[in-house]
């Protein structure tokens, strides 16, 4: 029964790790916006509003391949920070040229997605990565 237990520790880890991963990836594009506009006074509302929608889209464009990189760093127990950070930018290129296909003069909004990605690769290996595969080192009788 304890493995069971160890099996679903682990997924509440990785589950928690992805939600602070997208939204500290939302803090940080929000923050790149402000930076980037004449919003720097009122900064307060701004990030209020804006970092639970960015963190749902962010969330909901990234799902699917961020789990399958998780799987592969699970099953393999890769603990690199930058596997985690290189997943995370490479998850936003492909998101990027998938599903919204930028024009090729727009190189800061790439650039800003970009770090977007490997600052949420790096913050999910901050909190799951580092013990990745830990459930396959278990003994086998518990």
């Amino acid at each position: 029964m304890s493995r069971i237990l160890a099996y679903l520790l682990r997924f509440a880890l990785i589950t928690f790790g992805f939600v602070c991963a997208i939204f500290a990836a939302s803090l940080f594009l929000n923050l790149l916006l402000l930076g980037s506009s004449e919003l720097i006074g009122s900064e307060g509302p701004f990030l209020y509003l804006t970092v639970p929608a960015f963190a749902a889209a962010i969330g909901y464009s990234i799902f699917f391949p961020a789990a399958i990189l998780i799987l592969y760093a699970e099953l393999t127990a890769w603990r690199d920070w930058l596997f985690y950070a290189l997943g995370g930018a490479g998850i936003a290129v492909v998101i990027i040229v998938w599903k919204w296909r930028p024009q090729a003069e727009d190189t800061s909004t790439f650039a800003a997605i970009l770090a977007t990605g490997v600052v949420g690769g790096f913050v999910y290996w901050l909190i799951s990565g580092r013990s990745a595969g830990v459930i396959a080192k278990l003994p086998k009788d518990l």
